[in-house]
């Protein structure tokens, strides 16, 4: 870069406490790398904590429903997240706008509670070992949800599949290296206390690449009172029919491919495949994330929407019911890539589905509980775990049924698959973007 992030920003161009680019038809380059950064730190987090955490518990003597348990509380943090969302869109601490200063208190709080890990053995003090999982969580929760604000309030209508796409990404190719580089690293420490530290020590410190570029992009301008202001009547937006519709079709797909896809790790351990191929598989898993992200936005702009959301659900169901089938490496691959593309999909897909049905005038908060659906996949982990428990370990019987529960999304796709009034009056864009919004 020849300037530096500070200098890419133009604060009199971009609200970035609250408001939208009036005049700016493309999110800047500081924005997008900041963006990007902060889902790709989300990525190297999830490759740990949906890969090894349990593990490392195991290790140290936590029994498997126990570890999945306290990792259930230790991801909750995701499911009442939108409490950051209203304090964001109201308050700009420091100078720094809405937005940047809870990002930075976030990844410090996350670099705080992966470290934290470190000093305790679960297998003696499971308490504090989830206590400082839940603080990491808790900080990434924060700095995820005013993100998301961010973004919503700068990118337009016509950029929404491509920027989903952007951080979809960056998350799951960050994922995709880590979770290889983390089972390359464990099959020569070990994992558990005092030997699968390394991994968590990388996490932490990855961390302050984004709270650096947070620093670097300096004072913005606050939210300009003309532009939507802040309004708690915002919320009401999220009572609309096809919103409702559209929490729905989110909880139920997070439930079965994010929560399923939890699980697998202990799934593949349970065929007696070593740690490399669980990490190799895992990596695999997050490559067909990144593809099908990628994928989103080039059908965006030739499919209609109900095609677009068809795909996703067939995929995700074909995909799920193939994880059934799985007794080795080779299949095992060929399942994980197919189960990952629909995954990223359907993220990108409800990403775009979320920004489009959010409230500028509550930007993090409206976005962020639309999301937060999403995050009932914790739920799904423990759902999944005690599932396995329940039929004496056979992982297929389960997979099988939640294969035929995503046939329910079948009947959201008429409702969701109309234009929402919000996209089609939209205020913060000149009309000729309705012609050119990259909206099928």
């Amino acid at each position: 870069m020849n300037s530096s992030c500070a200098n890419l920003i133009d604060p009199q161009a971009i609200p970035a406490g609250g408001g939208r680019f009036l005049d700016e038809r493309r999110v800047p380059l500081a924005l997008r790398i900041l963006f990007a950064s902060l889902y790709a730190l989300q990525g190297v987090t999830v490759a740990y904590f949906f890969n090894y955490n349990k593990a490392y518990m195991k290790a140290a003597g936590v029994p498997e429903p126990v570890a999945a348990t306290v990792e259930t509380i230790a991801l909750s943090p995701f499911l009442f997240k939108f409490l950051f969302g209203p304090v964001s869109d109201r308050y700009a601490p420091f100078g720094m706008g809405h937005r940047l200063p809870y990002i930075a208190l976030g990844l410090i709080a996350q670099t705080i509670g992966l470290a934290g890990l470190t000093f305790i053995d679960p297998g003696r003090s499971l308490k504090g070992f989830g206590a400082m999982a839940f603080v990491a969580v808790l900080g990434l929760a924060l700095y995820d949800t005013c993100c998301d604000g961010m973004v919503v309030d700068v990118t337009p209508a016509r950029d929404r599949s491509k920027i989903q796409s952007l951080l979809m990404t960056s998350r799951f190719l960050a994922t995709t290296a880590f979770t290889l580089l983390f089972g390359f690293v464990l099959r020569f420490t070990g994992t558990g206390p005092g030997r699968g530290d390394p991994v968590i020590w990388i996490c932490a410190a990855i961390g302050f690449f984004p709270l650096i570029l947070v620093f670097r992009a300096g004072r913005t301008a606050a939210r300009p009172a003309s532009v939507e202001p802040f309004n708690w009547s915002a919320l009401k937006s999220l009572k609309r029919p096809r919103t409702i519709v559209l929490l729905a079709f989110g909880s139920l797909y997070a439930v079965v491919g994010i929560g399923g896809e939890t699980n697998l790790a202990s799934f593949y351990r349970r065929l007696g495949l070593g740690e490399e191929l669980v990490g190799a598989l895992g990596a695999i898993r997050y490559f067909g994330r990144a593809a099908g992200a990628i994928a989103l936005p080039i059908a965006w702009r030739g499919l209609n929407r109900g095609a677009i959301l068809m795909l996703g659900i067939v995929g995700l169901t074909v995909s799920t019911a193939a994880q059934a089938w799985v007794a080795g490496p080779v299949f095992g691959g060929i399942a994980a890539f197919c189960f990952g593309a629909a995954n990223g999909w359907n993220d990108a897909l409800f990403g775009v589905l979320a920004m489009e049905s959010s409230n500028p005038a509550m930007a993090a908060s409206t976005f962020s509980l639309l999301m937060a659906v999403t995050n009932l996949s914790v739920a799904g982990d423990a759902l999944f775990a005690h599932g396995v428990a329940a039929f004496a370990g056979r992982d297929s019987r389960v997979y099988s049924i939640a294969a035929a529960c995503t046939l329910a999304l079948v009947a959201l796709v008429p409702t969701l698959s109309k234009r929402p009034e919000s996209v089609k009056d939209e205020r913060s864009f000149a009309a000729a973007d309705d012609d050119d919004d990259g909206y099928p």
